[in-house]
């Protein structure tokens, strides 16, 4: 087959599909999104992007755009907000409560788990006890005076 009809296959292919999904009531993407698609893996690969899930606050995101746009990163001013707000929702640390367990979490959990996956559980307070004593066993860096403080704090701000 020839380079022009192959590509004229390839084409249709694309085209049919895309017109599949429209009709399957796929939503648009992000605007966020596609500003990170086309600017930010023109040098990095996604992982380089969502390894660091769980880890920067809005703010970090904002100079981490920041520091890429100072280094030649494609971006217009119109794109430096949606792009911010993309990372953040997708991406962005997760806000604890302020409670007196909130810095053991910071500091025993979110060593091996971003806070995300630290607090989607939602267990209730036995729950929360047998989860982390199993942490314990796995190596969580964890006095036995801070297991009541953590499970209370689990309890109060992520049971179900």
């Amino acid at each position: 087959m020839s380079p022009k009809a192959c590509l004229r296959n390839a084409a249709v292919i694309v085209f049919a599909s895309l017109s599949f999904a429209a009709g399957q009531g796929a939503t648009p993407q992000d605007a966020g999104q596609t500003i990170l698609n086309r600017a930010c893996t023109v040098c990095h690969s996604i992982n380089e992007i969502t390894k660091f899930k769980g880890f920067y606050g809005k703010d970090q995101w904002a100079d981490v755009v920041r520091t890429m746009r100072a280094d030649g990163a494609q971006l217009q001013d119109s794109e430096v907000v949606p792009l911010v707000d993309y990372l953040f929702k997708a991406y962005g640390r997760v806000e604890l409560p302020e409670g007196d367990g909130r810095k053991i979490l910071e500091t025993a959990c979110a060593g091996c788990h971003d806070l995300t996956t630290a607090t989607k559980s939602r267990l209730a307070k036995a729950g929360w006890q047998e989860l982390i004593g199993r942490m314990i066993a796995l190596g969580a860096k964890l006095d036995d005076s801070q297991v009541p403080t953590l499970v209370d704090y689990l309890t109060k701000n992520f049971e179900r």
